[in-house]
C-alpha cells in the first residue's frame, strides 16, 4: 500500500525544483542564436560559416542527450535518482555559467556539449523520481503535472530573459574583470538560480528509490551499465511508443525551429509576434496539463487518448500552411499545444509501465529517442524548406495521421493488455 502523505514532500520540492530549473534555461534560449553570432563575430568569421556554428553549438546540447541519456538512466536505477538529480543540476549551472564566459569557439562547444549531459542526468533521473512516488494508475496524471511546471518556467525563462537582456553591468573582482551585456547576462543568472535549486535539493529532496542489500549485490554481479541500449530486448509495444515519441518531437522541434523562417516569409511576423505566438503556446501547453490534461489522462487513461493527440498535432501543422491571419495562426497553434500537451505525459506514463521496475533505463532510452527527434526536427525542417516552404510540415502531419490509425487499431491495445496482465 502507497502513503501518498509520505510521498508528497518529495515530489513538490522535485517539482519546484524543475520550475525554476526550467525558468534558467528558458532565459537563455531567446538569446542563444544571437550570443553566438556575436561572439563569432568578433573573430572575422564569415556569414555562411557563423551560420554552421550556430546550428552545431545548437545541436551539440540535444547531440550528447541522445548519447548520454539511456547510460545515465540505467546509472540511476543502480545508485538512486538523487545523486543523479544533483549531479546534472551542478553541471548545468556549471556549463551555463562557463557559456556565459564564451570567450573562444571551443569553449562554446565544450560548455554545450557537458549541458547536454547533465541535462540528461537530471531529466531522465526526475522522471524516474516521479514514477517512484506514483502508482501506476496516477502515473500519466503526475507526468502532465511535472510536464505543465517545466512548461511555465520555461514561458517565465522567456519573459525574464526579456528583461535581464536590457542589463549591462561592469565591475571588478580581484586581478580581473567582468562585464554583464545583454547578452550574458541571462546565463549568469541561469546559473545563479540553478544554484539555488541545487542547496534546495542538497537538503530537502530525498531518495525515491528504495534498496535492499539484497538488491544492491545482484544488481552489482548481474547488471552491466551500457552506453548502447539492447534494443533486442524491448517488446514491441514499446518500439512503437519510442517511434510516436520520435515523431512527435520531431513534429514539435521542427515547428519551433522553422516557424520564425515559415511566419516571416508568409505572415510578414517580427520578433514581437514571434514572442506573442511562442509564449502562448508555451502558456496553454503548462496550462492544460496543469489542469485539464492531466484530470482528463487520469479518467480517461493514456491509450485512450493517444491517437486524438496525434490527430490535434497533425491538423495543427497542416493548417498552419493555409492560414495567414494572427487569430488563426494562434487557433492552430492552439492545437499543436494540445497535441503535445497530451502526447508526452501518456508516453512518458506508457513507458515507465512497460518497464517494471528499472524506470530510470526506460526513461534513459526514452529520452535519447526525443532528443534525435529534437535534432531531426530542426535539420529535416530547414533542409526541406529549401525545396518547398509547406512540404515538412505536411510530410510530419500525414505520419501523425498514421500513428493515429495505428493506435486506434486494435493491435496496440491487445499487445498492451497482454503484457500488463502477464505483469500483474
Amino acid at each position: 500500500m502507497i502513503e501518498l502523505k509520505k510521498y508528497d514532500k518529495g515530489k513538490i520540492i522535485l517539482l519546484c525544483g524543475v520550475f525554476l530549473v526550467m525558468t534558467g534555461f528558458g532565459m537563455t534560449l531567446p538569446v542563444l542564436p544571437f550570443y553566438i553570432e556575436k561572439i563569432l563575430s568578433y573573430r572575422e568569421i564569415s556569414s555562411n560559416r557563423v551560420s554552421l556554428h550556430i546550428g552545431l553549438i545548437t545541436g551539440a546540447f540535444p547531440l550528447t542527450q541522445f548519447f548520454f541519456a539511456p547510460y545515465l538512466g540505467s546509472l540511476s536505477d543502480k545508485v538512486g535518482r538523487r545523486p543523479l538529480i544533483l549531479t546534472g543540476i551542478a553541471g548545468f549551472s556549471i556549463s551555463t555559467f562557463i557559456f556565459s564566459l564564451g570567450e573562444s569557439l571551443v569553449l562554446l562547444y565544450f560548455s554545450r556539449l557537458i549541458a547536454g549531459i547533465f541535462t540528461a542526468s537530471f531529466v531522465t533521473a526526475s522522471g524516474a523520481y516521479i514514477a517512484d512516488k506514483t502508482p501506476k494508475e496516477k502515473r500519466g496524471k503526475n507526468f502532465a503535472i511535472l510536464n505543465g511546471v517545466a512548461g511555465l518556467g520555461a514561458v517565465t525563462g522567456h519573459l525574464l530573459g526579456n528583461l535581464f537582456s536590457n542589463i549591462s553591468i561592469h565591475f571588478k573582482f580581484l586581478f580581473t574583470q567582468f562585464t554583464l551585456n545583454n547578452f550574458s547576462s541571462p546565463f549568469i543568472f541561469s546559473s545563479l538560480l540553478t544554484l539555488i535549486v541545487l542547496i534546495l535539493y542538497f537538503i530537502f529532496l530525498p531518495e525515491s528509490l528504495q534498496f535492499s542489500s539484497k538488491t544492491i549485490d545482484e544488481s552489482a554481479t548481474k547488471t552491466k551499465i551500457s552506453f548502447i541500449p539492447n534494443f533486442k530486448s524491448l517488446k514491441k509495444a514499446f518500439i512503437l511508443l519510442l517511434a510516436l515519441s520520435f515523431f512527435g518531437q520531431l513534429a514539435h522541434s521542427m515547428f519551433e525551429g522553422t516557424f520564425a523562417i515559415h511566419s516571416q516569409r508568409f505572415f510578414l511576423f517580427g520578433p514581437k509576434q514571434m514572442s506573442i505566438v511562442l509564449i502562448i503556446c508555451g502558456l496553454l501547453m503548462g496550462l492544460l496539463q496543469l489542469g485539464p490534461i492531466a484530470w482528463l489522462i487520469e479518467k480517461k487513461g493514456e491509450k485512450a487518448l493517444l491517437p486524438f493527440s496525434c490527430l490535434l498535432l497533425s491538423i495543427g501543422l497542416f493548417m498552419l500552411t493555409l492560414s495567414r491571419e494572427m487569430g488563426w495562426i494562434l487557433f492552430y497553434v492552439s492545437f499543436i499545444s494540445l497535441g503535445i500537451a497530451i502526447l508526452t505525459p501518456s508516453l512518458t506514463s506508457l513507458v515507465t509501465k512497460d518497464s517494471g521496475k528499472e524506470y530510470g533505463t526506460s526513461l534513459g532510452i526514452f529520452s535519447a529517442v526525443n532528443s534525435l527527434g529534437q535534432v531531426a526536427g530542426v535539420v529535416m525542417g530547414g533542409i526541406i524548406m529549401i525545396w518547398s516552404d509547406h512540404l515538412a510540415y505536411w510530410i510530419v502531419a500525414t505520419i501523425l495521421i498514421l500513428f493515429a490509425i495505428i493506435f486506434r487499431s486494435a493491435g496496440y491495445s491487445r499487445a498492451n493488455d497482454q503484457q500488463e496482465s502477464k505483469s500483474a
